[in-house]
């Protein structure tokens, strides 16, 4: 255990793609591949070690337990790649792990939703104050780790269950939606408006359904937030409806479209506001809400965008929808400032091309300007308003 919990924090940072040569052996069947590579999914026992099926994943917290059977995620899409006898295994969607720790988590907020204490108070006159509850709920890195988890246990060929318990260091307190109000020396610091007006029915309902779940967000120091995961699955049930996505390049409809424009709009603020971000994504194709450079796309199990808050205070974000525009607005205490400003921005590179830069300023005057990095995207349409 003491040797898990030092291995811990590097599995958290991991992304959802997991790609590491695996030897023929290492808890795969004997069935050679039909080609170069396939797609298939964990369930395929004609590659995979239908023993994968009999194991079980268990989750306690605070003698509450949760299993669940690794057959639950048979029909996750892998690509299994033959190269010269060594077998890459990818996770191609991880969004099963993720719908079964949002199930998790219900389960602790419904045990742990309490009323809220004060965020922030200094006792000269500095504060956020929040209306409303709170609960305890899992780090949103789980996923990752079962994902890391069972990519580990393939890759050395032990074929077993799954079992983690929940400590202090895996958990985080959650301010449910409220009243936020704040001392006048939280300014707004990092704001960005974008337009969904040619949007239809569908997608300007998926902005405001997801918008409105960063609405009154308090980010506490050293707290990451996973957009994905806090505007929730796109499912029916938590209000997302049918409306343009990409895929692969290609333009098609899936539940949720639309909410990259979330966190595009998220992704400009909280730069503008001095927050770090720790996985952006770019778009496959431009989108026209954005310059080229600024965008930030999403998808269940491959895609997010996160950012924590490297600030020693709260900080607060604020969502608006109104008149088909949403806005993203951060504010951080002035004190944490101490006359800075900051600037995301980007230059076009080529017709599908774009550089992307950081600038901070001191009371008004530029003092550092950081390269962010190159989005490169494909030639499918120049502008479009779908995604």
């Amino acid at each position: 255990m003491k040797n898990f919990k030092a291995r811990l924090a590097g599995i958290l940072a991991c992304l959802l793609l997991f790609i590491v040569p695996l030897q023929a052996d290492a808890g795969w069947n004997a069935s050679p591949l039909p080609a170069a590579s396939i797609n298939t999914v964990f369930g395929d026992s004609t590659y995979l070690n239908p023993e994968w099926m009999t194991k079980k994943v268990t989750i306690t917290w605070n003698g509450n337990t949760w299993m669940t059977g690794m057959d639950a995620f048979k029909d996750m899409p892998v690509r299994l790649t033959n190269n010269n006898g060594a077998i890459d295994c990818t996770f191609l969607n991880t969004a099963v792990f993720q719908s079964y720790f949002s199930a998790i988590n219900a389960s602790i907020a419904s045990m742990t939703t309490t009323a809220a204490v004060p965020v922030f108070d200094n006792g000269a006159g500095s504060y956020i104050r929040i209306s409303g509850t709170q609960h305890m709920e899992a780090v949103s890195s789980m996923p990752d780790w079962l994902a890391q988890m069972l990519h580990n246990l393939i890759l050395t060929g032990q074929c077993t269950d799954i079992t983690l318990e929940l400590n202090d260091s895996l958990m985080t307190k959650v301010l449910d939606s409220g009243t936020v109000s704040t001392s006048p020396d939280f300014v707004l610091t990092g704001t960005c408006t974008t337009s969904f007006q040619t949007s239809g029915a569908n997608r300007s309902n998926n902005i405001v359904v997801g918008a409105s779940r960063l609405n009154n967000l308090i980010v506490m120091p050293g707290q990451t937030v996973s957009v994905s995961d806090t505007i929730l699955p796109r499912t029916r049930a938590n209000g997302y409806k049918e409306a343009g996505v990409y895929v692969n390049g290609a333009h098609t409809t899936g539940l949720g479209g639309g909410v990259c424009q979330i966190s595009s709009t998220v992704y400009n603020a909280v730069k503008n506001a001095g927050l770090t971000v720790i996985q952006r994504n770019p778009h496959s194709m431009p989108v026209n809400y954005l310059p080229k450079g600024l965008d930030a796309a999403i998808a269940a199990g491959s895609k997010d965008l996160k950012f924590r808050n490297d600030y020693t205070t709260p900080v607060v974000l604020y969502t608006d929808t109104s008149n088909k525009h949403l806005t993203v607005n951060v504010l951080v205490w002035n004190q944490e400032l101490a006359g800075r400003s900051f600037k995301l921005w980007a230059k076009q590179t080529g017709a599908l091309s774009a550089d992307t830069y950081f600038t901070t300023y001191q009371n008004g005057k530029e003092v550092s300007t950081q390269f962010v990095g190159t989005s490169r995207y494909n030639p499918y349409r120049e502008a479009v308003n779908d995604d």
